[in-house]
């Protein structure tokens, strides 16, 4: 479950601690939302509160450089990826699949050894994968403010965005068409 928090959790000694007193709040938030008989309070009810997870999700804008000399970042290191398009993790897949295939063609065999130009298959890398990512990243992000939003308008047209993916129209033709037909990987080849 996901939902806008009306401030950032306070941290103790990690990052990822989260402190008792946001978690009860933000618990306490989000309940009120429900009715008392809805199945999340009873959930509420046998969970302990050290045992319920709390982290932010936040939108980030996708890095202009992923690589520098032979170090080269892929997957939401240099394009975080909000999960409301399913994408992170394929995204970081294409990416190690492009990666491979480019510090391949950019390598060749000598008397010493394989000699890899990691410059020009990092760039290459970058030429290849960044608009993808960048449509990708912007609309997780883009349905990230629809699906929390409170405005009457959004609300709508998230219900018609959804229904019409739903029945096979427009909208999924064109999810389609980015995430299979532009996918750089022949997703065929591993059915």
């Amino acid at each position: 479950m996901t939902y806008p928090s009306t401030s950032p959790p306070t941290y103790g000694g990690t990052e990822w601690e989260v402190a008792k007193v946001h978690k009860e709040r933000d618990l306490a938030e989000i309940l009120s939302l429900f009715p008392g008989t809805h199945p999340v309070h009873e959930l509420y009810h046998y969970a302990s509160l050290d045992r319920i997870l709390h982290f932010g999700m936040f939108y980030r804008k996708q890095k202009k450089i992923w690589s520098k000399g032979r170090v080269c970042l892929l997957g939401d290191s240099c394009h975080a990826t909000l999960p409301y398009v399913g994408q992170g993790a394929n995204q970081a897949i294409e990416d190690a699949i492009v990666l491979a295939d480019l510090l391949n063609q950019n390598s060749h065999c000598n008397s010493t050894g394989v000699i890899v130009n990691y410059e020009d298959a990092f760039q290459q890398y970058y030429d290849k994968r960044s608009k993808r990512t960048h449509r990708i990243v912007e609309l997780a992000n883009f349905l990230n403010k629809i699906y929390h939003s409170r405005n009457q308008v959004l609300s709508w047209f998230l219900d018609w965005f959804l229904a019409n993916l739903a029945s096979g129209g427009f909208v999924l033709k064109q999810i389609e068409k980015e995430i299979l037909e532009e996918c750089p990987v022949d997703y065929r080849e591993f059915m």
